[in-house]
C-alpha cells in the first residue's frame, strides 16, 4: 500500500516534468525557426540591395550590428503598435550619429511582404525608398519580423561616416 502511493506521486511528478519540457522545447523550437527565418530574409535583402547597387556602379553596404540592433528595435515596435511608421527616427538616428560618427541617415519600412523579393520590388518601385537604397550610404541594418499574424514588418537603417 504504501509502494502504491509513494509511485503514484511520483508518476504524476515525472509526467508533469516531462510534459512541460516538451512544451518548452515546441516552443523554443518555434522561436528558433521564426528567428532562422528572419535572418535568411534579411540576409537576401541585403544580397538584394546589394546586387541592385552593383548594378548602377555604387559600392555594397555594409551590416552595422548597431543599425542591426536599432532596426530590430523599431521592427517590433511597429508590431506592438500594429502600425508602419518612421516613428522615433530622430532617436536612431542621433544614435548612430553619437556612437557611429554617422554623418548621413536612412531609413525604409515596409509591412506585409512575404518575401524578400516582394518588398525590395516594392522599394525599388517606390521613389522616395530607391533614393535610400541608391544613396551614398555605406552601412545598413536590416530588420524582417513577423507579427502575431504571421505578416512581416521590416526596417532598413542606412548610414555613412
Amino acid at each position: 500500500m504504501k509502494t502504491f502511493y509513494f509511485r503514484k506521486p511520483f508518476v504524476i511528478l515525472f509526467l508533469t516534468v516531462l510534459l512541460s519540457t516538451i512544451s518548452c522545447s515546441k516552443d523554443e523550437s518555434v522561436e528558433d525557426i521564426e528567428k532562422q527565418e528572419s535572418l535568411s530574409i534579411t540576409n537576401e535583402i541585403l544580397e538584394l540591395v546589394n546586387v541592385h547597387r552593383a548594378s548602377i556602379g555604387s559600392p555594397a553596404l555594409s551590416k552595422s550590428v548597431l543599425a542591426t540592433q536599432l532596426a530590430e528595435e523599431h521592427t517590433l515596435y511597429m508590431i506592438e503598435q500594429n502600425k508602419m511608421s518612421h516613428d522615433n527616427f530622430d532617436l536612431r538616428g542621433r544614435r548612430l550619429i553619437d556612437e557611429e560618427k554617422a554623418i548621413k541617415v536612412g531609413e525604409n519600412v515596409a509591412f506585409k511582404y512575404k518575401t524578400a523579393e516582394e518588398v525590395m520590388e516594392a522599394w525599388l518601385n517606390s521613389p522616395v525608398h530607391l533614393k535610400n537604397i541608391e544613396a551614398d550610404f555605406a552601412f545598413i541594418g536590416i530588420s524582417a519580423i513577423k507579427n502575431d499574424d504571421d505578416l512581416f514588418y521590416y526596417t532598413q537603417l542606412f548610414f555613412k561616416k
